[in-house]
């Protein structure tokens, strides 16, 4: 049976190929059929397939040789580290500073800072406080302007004396109050704050018309006139309240000592349609915005919303409906 089993692949092999499609020295040097118009090749798991870039190359006087496999290009060389200079006066347990013999970090290490509180580290509590001490040396970049430590302003010049500046086109492009390079708020919209990212130096002025970039108004917050600083009607913030601050809602808008700088229409928008506030609140202490004395009602056509408590604010729930007190728009 073993001998019948061995002729039958023998004479499968006659002709250099085999009927099953296997190849190669495993399989006695089966060769692989040509089909016009291109050879199929044996692949490298002992089988003919038409994916010959890949396949072993192997001389055949039959067909073209296989194209050989190209070795992958070679990786790049990995950037050399930066190393800076130390005078090796740091401690193996992390502490630095005053309070630990004047220790100092090891700036080629990735706790290069001291924080105000004696150790080493390398996030912005270590290294951007200001007591904090940055052991890597301070270089300029962006024409010599812009400081790697990210301080900037007139306390921390130029050589020339000017002060330095931030780099509008990275993510820390506003130089802060406390000279500091950051996005946000903090950084960029703040009285005082200088923004770089038009490409020039745009310094937040305190004051825009009448109102106060910090949200301050009133008598306590005067304007170089002497009257008092005042909030924008259009704005999130219409309304300065009895504490000096401009906002929305009642704390700022109805107190006995708040000013609304709304207009007639800007209050009116206040309500989604007909007698209803945005702001849930009704009854007869928040009355409607057309001098007319009737109090603010709730949306009859609401699911949460249809009744209005004698706290002055629409619900669905028991305390906005069952009280005696309570009113129920929805019936």
């Amino acid at each position: 049976m073993f001998w019948l089993s061995w002729a039958f692949l023998a004479a499968r092999v006659a002709g250099q190929t085999r009927e099953d499609g296997r190849c190669g020295p495993d399989w006695g040097g089966a060769k692989c059929d040509h089909i016009p118009p291109f050879p199929t090749c044996c692949q490298a798991n002992g089988h003919c397939g038409w994916d010959c870039d890949s396949a072993p190359a192997v001389a055949d006087a039959g067909r073209p040789a296989v194209r050989p496999v190209q070795a992958p290009a070679p990786a790049p060389a990995p950037a050399p580290v930066q190393t800076f200079t130390s005078n090796g006066n740091y401690r193996p347990d992390g502490k630095c500073g005053p309070l630990f013999g004047g220790a100092e970090c090891d700036p080629n290490s990735e706790y290069w800072c001291c924080s105000e509180h004696g150790f080493c580290g390398g996030t912005q509590e270590h290294c951007y406080c200001d007591t904090c001490v940055n052991y890597r040396p301070v270089d300029l970049i962006k024409g010599g302007k812009v400081r790697t430590d990210r301080r900037c302003g007139s306390e921390f010049p130029l050589e020339d004396g000017s002060a330095s500046e931030c780099d509008g086109s990275s993510g820390n492009h506003c130089c802060s109050v406390h000279g500091y390079c950051g996005p946000g708020p903090d950084h960029c919209d703040c009285a005082g704050c200088v923004d770089y990212r038009s490409g020039e130096a745009k310094t937040v002025q305190l004051v825009e018309g009448r109102v106060r970039v910090d949200r301050r108004c009133g008598s306590e917050f005067p304007l170089d006139d002497g009257l008092p600083s005042e909030c924008d009607g259009s704005s999130f913030f219409p309304c300065c309240s009895k504490w000096g601050y401009c906002g929305p809602g009642s704390d700022h808008c109805t107190c006995d000592a708040c000013v609304d700088y709304r207009t007639g229409d800007q209050k009116q928008a206040d309500w989604i349609e007909g007698k209803w506030r945005t702001d849930r609140r009704c009854g007869s202490d928040f009355p409607l915005p057309d001098g007319s004395g009737e109090p603010g009602q709730c949306d009859p056509n609401s699911e949460a919303e249809f009744c209005c408590s004698k706290w002055g604010y629409c619900g669905a729930d028991k305390e906005h409906c069952g009280c005696p007190d309570c009113v129920n728009y929805a019936r």
